[in-house]
């Protein structure tokens, strides 16, 4: 029998696990001990929903009482079009398609294009339901729905009249370097800025000429009382440390097979222990995506898209 580890050997193991998490990401090892992650599986039928509301309900916070609902993402980057600018499909657990997304060609940072139809992904595809960018670093996205970008808004229009034209940020996302392993590099930290829902389940409207002042980003940076009003601050769960298996884990609730950097658990600071996404892979292209109200499924779209980028500083 081999003697047990003095501390020191203890200490150099734990190092060296920590180590590991920041070259891989977080262990989706299911934690008992951690709480339930989600309510149960929705019973809503995403099929249920008609054609002619499907915009609507791929846009709008997801009502309180449907529940989880269960999806995946299919990650394409086979062909000679997607192998720089891969394709990304979000589908119900069930196999129904609700939306596609690409990265566009000829962009100076990070810009997807997301539609509500399978084939063409642009703008001008009458499906366009937004699309995500990100700065140059990759550490700040937004994502926006159908208008006009503000700085191409014409100023001789009536203030009142261009609002309307211009596009509405239904979510924004920040990347930092974490602290949980031993140098600035590792797991990713992110916070997560979503225009404020009412309690009769409509989203506030973020619709600026000015997103550097009034934007999304610039309102969680303010954080004053009026400003906390208007928005809602998630962040991704830290992982607990685990002395039965000796490393970092989240519960996912058997949702997620593999190690990735990019699975992560969205939370309220405020109350920790109630998972409002979740999100991980499960083989070589296929990730699980799971997630609940306020959350609209545009906006859950898009915060998994924008943790397939590179991150400069992150990584």
């Amino acid at each position: 029998v081999a003697p047990p580890a003095t501390k020191e050997e203890e200490e150099a193991r734990r190092r060296a696990l920590q180590q590991e998490l920041s070259d891989r990401g977080i262990t989706p090892e299911y934690d008992p001990a951690s709480g339930s992650a989600f309510d149960r599986k929705s019973d809503f039928d995403i099929a249920s929903v008609k054609p002619s509301e499907m915009r609507n309900f791929l846009h709008n916070p997801l009502p309180e009482h449907v529940g989880t609902i269960q999806c995946r993402i299919i990650r394409e980057r086979s062909g000679i079009s997607t192998k720089l600018h891969p394709k990304y499909t979000m589908e119900s657990d069930s196999g129904m398609f609700l939306m596609t997304a690409q990265k566009q060609v000829k962009n100076k940072t990070s810009n997807y294009a997301v539609s509500m139809c399978k084939g063409s992904v642009g703008k001008d595809n009458e499906g366009f339901l937004g699309k995500l960018r990100s700065d140059f670093l990759g550490i700040e996205w937004v994502a926006y729905g159908q208008g006009l970008n503000p700085s191409k808004a014409d100023p001789k229009m009536p203030t009142a009249h261009a609002i309307q034209h211009v596009r509405e940020e239904l979510v924004a996302i920040q990347y930092t370097a974490s602290k949980w392993g031993p140098s600035a590099k590792g797991p990713r930290k992110m916070s997560v800025i979503l225009p404020h829902v009412q309690p009769n389940g409509e989203r506030l409207i973020c619709r600026t000429l000015t997103p550097a002042t009034e934007g999304l980003l610039a309102l969680q940076k303010c954080s004053s009382s009026a400003s906390n009003q208007l928005i809602d601050i998630y962040c991704n769960k830290p992982p607990v440390w685990n002395d039965t298996i000796g490393a970092y884990v989240l519960n996912f609730n058997k949702r997620v097979t593999e190690a990735s950097v990019k699975n992560f658990q969205l939370v309220h600071p405020e109350d920790p222990k109630v998972v409002f996404l979740q999100f991980g892979r499960v083989g070589k292209e296929t990730f699980n995506l799971d997630f609940r109200h306020p959350i609209s499924p545009f906006q859950a779209f898009a915060m998994c898209l924008s943790s397939f980028d590179y991150k400069l500083g992150c990584e």
